[in-house]
């Protein structure tokens, strides 16, 4: 078992795993870093940007006429249930 392990040991070094594990520990850890001051950065660099775009609320909805929704209700009644005057159109 131990020359297993001595063997195994030898192809890691050979093979500069060591040297690659610690670059690769290294990429992940300033990648992690960065991605946590970005996001602690990030409300305040939304304040700048409501300040240059600010939030553009809609006027709201147009007026509505009642006498188009019964004219709309009444057709829509129409096609669904049929004349009501007797009628078949």
């Amino acid at each position: 078992m131990s020359a297993w392990l001595d063997k195994a040991v030898q192809n890691v070094i050979d093979g500069n795993g060591i040297v690659i594990s610690i670059a690769a520990m290294l990429i992940v850890f300033t990648a992690l870093t960065l991605l946590s001051l970005f996001i602690a950065a990030l409300p305040r660099f939304l304040k700048i940007v409501a300040r240059v775009l600010p939030e553009e609320h809609p006027a709201g909805p147009p007026p509505v006429d009642e006498r188009i929704v019964a004219a709309i209700g009444c057709v829509l009644r129409r096609r669904k249930y049929g004349s009501s005057d007797g009628h078949s159109s």
